[in-house]
């Protein structure tokens, strides 16, 4: 029962840590971010399983992160504000003609971050793009000039 615990606890301090992070981390992999993703999982696996090495202990985990998973899922449907809470909400990163460099900051997003996402839109320059969205699960959605 022990393992239960540790595994729904280490569930919830994942998910709110990994929304600290910010938004990079869950779409935007570099290198770096999947450093940590991965150190901060094996952390957490470790403490949650402490000593207990039976396949019991294991199962026991991966159903818990399951069930913590579609209690998330349930809570999100029920509740816009903890849905916001969790994923966030998109936030415009680029319009008229200017960078929106305080809310990249809070973002961890940076100019090259939105140049990519123009080039995979397939523009040449900024100056065709109206808005830049960085949407809740970390893509950058680009609004072209009409």
């Amino acid at each position: 029962m022990n393992v239960i615990l540790r595994a729904a606890a280490a569930y919830w301090i994942l998910l709110f840590a990994l929304r600290f992070l910010g938004r990079r981390t869950s779409s935007q992999l570099a290198p770096l971010d999947l450093v940590v993703l991965f150190l901060v999982a094996g952390t957490t696996l470790t403490g949650v399983l402490s000593d207990e090495h039976s396949v019991t202990a294991g199962v026991s985990v991966v159903i818990t992160f399951g069930l913590m998973h579609r209690l998330v899922g349930w809570l999100k449907v029920h509740s816009p504000r903890f849905g916001r809470i969790v994923d966030g909400t998109p936030v415009i990163v680029y319009e008229d003609g200017k960078f929106q460099e305080k809310r990249m900051r809070q973002l961890n997003i940076q100019q090259s971050d939105i140049m990519y996402a123009v080039r995979q839109r397939g523009l040449h320059e900024i100056a065709q793009v109206r808005y830049a969205i960085a949407e809740r699960d970390g893509k950058i959605s680009i609004i072209v000039q009409e």
